[in-house]
This record gives C-alpha cells, sequence and structure tokens, in this order.
C-alpha cells in the first residue's frame, strides 16, 4: 500500500499593486502618458461600430485604409469616422416620401 500525499497547507498573501506603475519596454509607464489614440485593433474597431468582428471583416475593412505591419493590423480612427460619414444615409419618415 502506498502512503497518503503529504497535505499542504496554503497561505493566502494579498498582492498590493504598486505605488508608482512599471514602465513599459519604450519606457513609458501607462496609455494616458501618451495622448489620445490615433489607432485601434480591428477587434476594438468592430465594437467601436457596434458589430461582430466577422461582420466587420466581411462589410468594413475592405472600404478602410489600415496599417499592417507583419501581422499586426491598426486602424485609424479617422478611417472610422471617415467610413461612417460616407456610409450614413439619411432616413426621412415614411409619411415624407
Amino acid at each position: 500500500m502506498r502512503a497518503a500525499p503529504e497535505q499542504l497547507e496554503l497561505e493566502v498573501v494579498r498582492i498590493e499593486s504598486p505605488e508608482k506603475p512599471r514602465s513599459h519596454r519604450n519606457g513609458s509607464t501607462s496609455r494616458e502618458a501618451l495622448g489620445p489614440r490615433l489607432a485601434v485593433s480591428p477587434d476594438e474597431a468592430a465594437a467601436i461600430l457596434g458589430v461582430s468582428r466577422d461582420y466587420f471583416d466581411e462589410h468594413v475593412i475592405g472600404e478602410l485604409r489600415v496599417v499592417r505591419r507583419g501581422r499586426r493590423i491598426l486602424v485609424p480612427l479617422a478611417e472610422i469616422e471617415r467610413w461612417v460619414d460616407e456610409n450614413a444615409a439619411l432616413t426621412l419618415p415614411e409619411n415624407a416620401a
């Protein structure tokens, strides 16, 4: 017969966030310090427009100028705004036609 495994005792230790945030590789400490973002990922762009990523890939991204570097794709916020402006339709009340 095997001996019973030893019982381990766990201790819960609270982890506190540091007073000074750790800097990133490029030397910055947070996004806020960099100013407003100029571009977003395709997932974020889809969320901004309120559509699924599949819908975004099928119906929207082909009409946008995007930045590609390796596998990374960035969608400029100005392009999203331009696309919305160009694709917005003026809706009239049904009785006005």
